[in-house]
């Protein structure tokens, strides 16, 4: 079932997203390419195997990899990964630079570069509590990507919710990322697009995006208000077109 709220606050600057409402699942299914290998930040004896040098565990090659990311997305496991390319350059590693994976792991923050060199890897992937997400993208698109799948679907669930059994399901067409990137301004704040007040005007459904800022607790608990509207994301059945309303001057002022 998808989620009636998505919540993303996004930092461009390190690249990382903050994030509710957008599963492990819906990050898999947008991923070009698995990747090789990952090390695992958190786990405990078995999954994967242990990896002398860093003394992490490791999942090793793509299939393996897919088949714990599909876990991954059923289980209650607050999981914290990163991928590398080769066990020979994750072997080099410092211990510096393990110390850092571990402040990683353990503050959800970083100290220096998330993207490291010798582990040439595209992200870190943070799994907090209460259903939030931090992740690490060494190339931005990528979420943007997902964020757009994440939009649609909620969207093409809330409005077939409701339909009969003799009526046919109605299709959502895919958000541009053109479109996506016109929203980026608020993401940047902290916003809460909220599938739970989407409207609906001459087949036009459009959804609210509030201004949250990092008061994460209004997510759970309605603790936002029209005042806190800057924008809309609006879908026309019709045309099957993708539009932004802006309602406060938000991206003008960025």
């Amino acid at each position: 079932m998808a989620s009636e709220y998505i919540y993303v606050h996004l930092d461009s600057v390190t690249n990382h997203v903050l994030s509710k409402g957008i599963t492990v699942v819906d990050f898999q299914q947008t991923l070009k390419k698995i990747p090789n290998n990952i090390l695992l930040l958190n786990t405990e004896k078995g999954i994967g195997e242990y990896e002398t040098h860093t003394g992490f565990r490791i999942v090793r090659d793509r299939e393996n990899v897919r088949r714990f990311l599909e876990e991954a997305g059923r289980s209650e496991i607050k999981y914290k990964w990163v991928d590398f390319e080769n066990l020979e350059l994750l072997r080099q590693l410092t211990p510096v630079e393990i110390s850092e994976l571990l402040y990683i792991a353990h503050a959800h923050t970083h100290l220096h570069s998330p993207f490291y060199y010798k582990l040439q890897n595209n992200f870190i992937y943070l799994t907090l509590s209460d259903g939030m997400n931090k992740v690490y993208y060494r190339y931005l698109d990528q979420f943007y990507n997902l964020l757009g799948k994440s939009i649609r679907e909620a969207l093409e669930s809330k409005i077939n919710e409701k339909r009969n059994f003799f009526q046919k399901s109605k299709v959502i067409e895919k958000l541009p990322l053109e479109t996506i990137k016109e929203i980026v301004p608020y993401l940047k704040e902290g916003v809460l697009l909220s599938l739970k007040h989407v409207t609906i005007e001459e087949n036009c459904y459009c959804i609210p995006i509030y201004l949250l800022e990092d008061r994460l607790r209004a997510i759970n608990t309605n603790g936002f208000s029209g005042k806190d509207l800057v924008g809309m994301i609006c879908y026309n059945q019709d045309t099957g077109s993708w539009t932004v309303e802006e309602k406060l001057p938000l991206l003008s002022s960025i």
